[in-house]
Order: structure tokens, then sequence, then C-alpha cells
């Protein structure tokens, strides 16, 4: 059974306006070991606004630049080939904002052109790019991290043994992130290309729950030499009737707690089965081209749009096929392909029936990429009993579960 919660530690309810104390657990540990995540919110743009409801400092690469008791709102913008505070001079190599206290920064800045405002905990690093705009990162501890992405990804009222499984999949998944993207300047982005985090203000009790209740607790695998890794613990809202293997869905090969199980406990989702989808050719081929990739913006018309290939029982897409009136073809892997024609295609899991100008996709099942746990499903399971631990053992068949730190 996974740990059980932590006794004697209250989680108290606040919003931005009042910082969340974070809660610390009894079980000793080592604060060095606690790890640190790198999120990067939102997308890049020219200039964002910033503000601290608690004491705060601003440092660049040569040390402080300036510090106070409240920051009100307060422009980051890029100019002068670096980041550049207020009306102070742009600094090249990027800022650090962090509040005192556990208190929050807030952030307002426009995604998908609507503007979004959110508050974190821990650092907020401002970096310049070369394309002359700002990336904003959010440093801090793996936990809090944690407890940022569960109210995202499960609804609040959900089962306390569902939160537990989730909570382990999100921290091996951010471990797992974090351990192949060493190079870059962030592990995890704030969405569903990672996994979604809302930051301070979207916590709740349920999912800090979780968190103390798992604290540390990571899925492992043996690999072919017998040795214990990190799983990149995938998983999505609801399979349709059976998760799929990973390799098919990302490439390479899937290990085996990835390899796909049998399941219809998802029955409760309103996306088990979705309505057909009517695509326009013209509207396919320019969410294509689109895409930037150089294949893609060669495409003329399209004339045919075609499941290549398919994988798991079900007979998931796994591969696209899209021809063009001149006979030139890109083949595209299916979860590539709908993330590029948009969010009205819930899954991978249909057929495509061609209607002249027209494709139609039509008996759609589940929501998300397949692969890993099933959220849904894990609702049911914990409602019937199953523990956290038996549901991660379910969907990633052969796991291990231990404590990092």
């Amino acid at each position: 059974m996974l740990c059980a919660a932590l006794a004697g530690v209250l989680v108290s309810g606040c919003s931005c306006e009042k910082p969340r104390v974070r809660p610390r657990p009894e079980a000793p540990f080592a604060a060095a070991e606690h790890p640190l995540m790198r999120v990067r919110l939102g997308e890049e743009a020219p200039s964002a606004w910033v503000a601290v409801t608690a004491p705060w400092r601003l440092t660049g690469p040569a040390g402080q630049l300036a510090a106070g008791e409240r920051l009100d709102w307060t422009e980051v913008a890029f100019r002068g080939g670096g980041a550049a505070f207020g009306s102070q001079a742009p600094v090249p190599g990027g800022l650090e904002l962090a509040a005192e206290s556990d208190g929050a920064i807030r952030v307002r800045q426009t995604i998908g052109g609507k503007e979004r405002e959110r508050c974190y905990r821990g650092v907020l690093r401002i970096l310049p790019t070369t394309a002359g705009a700002l990336r904003l990162i959010n440093i801090l501890p793996l936990e809090n991290y944690v407890a940022g992405v569960l109210s995202n990804e499960l609804p609040k009222a959900w089962h306390a043994e569902a939160y537990k499984a989730q909570a382990v999949a999100a921290r091996t998944y951010a471990l797992a992130e974090r351990n192949s993207h060493q190079r870059y300047d962030f592990d995890v982005y704030d969405s569903t290309l990672s996994q979604v985090y809302g930051g301070a203000g979207t916590e709740t009790a349920s999912a800090w729950g979780a968190v103390l209740a798992t604290w540390g607790v990571v899925a492992t695998y043996r690999t072919a030499a017998g040795k214990a890794a990190l799983l990149t613990t995938y998983f999505h809202s609801t399979c349709g009737g059976g998760t799929v293997p990973a390799g098919g869905v990302f490439g390479g090969a899937a290990p085996a707690p990835l390899a796909g199980v049998p399941c219809t406990y998802c029955r409760n989702s309103p996306r088990y089965r979705w309505p057909e989808v009517v695509l326009a050719k013209q509207e396919v081929g320019a969410a294509l081209r689109a895409g930037g990739a150089a294949e893609l913006a060669r495409l003329g018309p399209v004339a045919r749009v075609e499941v290549a290939k398919a994988t798991g029982d079900g007979g998931r897409a796994e591969a696209i096929r899209v021809v063009d009136d001149a006979g030139y073809s890109v083949l595209l892997r299916a979860a590539y392909w709908r993330g590029l024609v948009g969010g009205r295609v819930y899954s991978t899991w249909f057929e495509i029936e061609d209607r002249g100008d027209h494709i139609a996709l039509v008996g759609g099942r589940g929501w998300g990429h397949g692969v890993g746990l099933c959220q849904w499903g894990a609702q049911y399971l914990a409602e019937r009993g199953k523990t956290g631990e038996e549901i991660l053992r379910f969907y990633y068949p052969g796991v291990e579960l231990s404590r990092a730190y």
C-alpha cells in the first residue's frame, strides 16, 4: 500500500491574495535531496506583467538588482537584447524574481491571444530569447509542483485513492522529464505538452492530501539489464476500451509497464465514445502546413487522408497518411497529426470516411493518447475499493514503487 497519510498535518485553504502555507511532512528528508522543477509558463512573448504579495527580491547574473516588501504590477519586457524590469536597464542574461515567506508571485501573460493571470511559488526566471521574446520559467520544489498539477488533472471531488495514484504518476513523470532535459533551460511545460500545472492558486486539500500520502514515492521498472529505472509514467483522461503500447504513440520500444492493458473502467467518461468530427480537407491542409515542418510546407491541396497503421486491439491509429492532389504524400504519427488539426479530435481511436471535400472521423473513442494510466478508469477502480498502489500496478504492470527521497 502507498505510504499512509502523515498524521497531524493541516492543509489550509488560500488564494493568491492569501498565499497558502506549504504543508511540511513529519517524515525527515534532506532538503538538498528535494528536487527542483523548472516549469515553462505559457508562451514566449515580448512582455508580461508580474506582482508579488510578500517581500521580494530581483537578481541578475551580477547579483541583486532590487527588493521590496510588496511588488505592485510591473511590466517585464524584452528590450535591447535582454530582459528589462520596469524602467530598469535590460539584463542580457535574464532575471530572477523570488518571493520570501512562501509568498505568491503573480504572472499575467497572453496565452493564445487571451490574457491569463496565475500565481506561483518559488522563483520566476525571466529569460530573453533570440527571437526577441521572454521565456518565463517557474522554479519550485517538486512536491509543490505536484500539488499544482493534481488539481488541474483530476476533478476536485474524485476519490483519494485515484488522487494518490495520480500523484505518483505525476511525480515520476516529472522526474523522468527532468532527468532527460538537463541540457535545456526548463524541464516541463505547464500544459498537456507535459502535464497541466496551474500554480499555487489551483492547489486544493485533495491535492495536498495525495502529495503528503505519497511523498517522494516514484514508479520504477527493471530494464533488460536488470537495473531499476524511472518509468515515464504517461497518463491520459480516457482510454476508451484499452491502453496501448507507448512505442506506437511516441516511438521506440515500450517497456513492459507501458505495453498496454484492456480497460473498460472508463465508461463513465463523457469521452468514452464521441460523435463524428467532420473536417474540411482544406482545413486539414492549412493546419498541417502551419505546423512548420519542411515536408508539410510542401503539401498542396489535400486529396486524401487515411489511417496508414493502427495499433492496439481496438485499432487506435498509429500513423496517418495525407496525400495531396499532385500525389505527394506525408506520413505522420497519429498523435502528431491530432495535435496539428486541433482540439476537436479527442484521441487517435477513430476511422476515417472520405466525403469529397471533407473527411469524417467516425467511431471515436477515448480522450488522450491512450498510454499508461487511464484517469477515468482509475476513478472507477478507486470507487470500488482499489488502493492507489493497486491502480498503479494495474495500469503499469510490473511496476515497482519506492521512495526517491
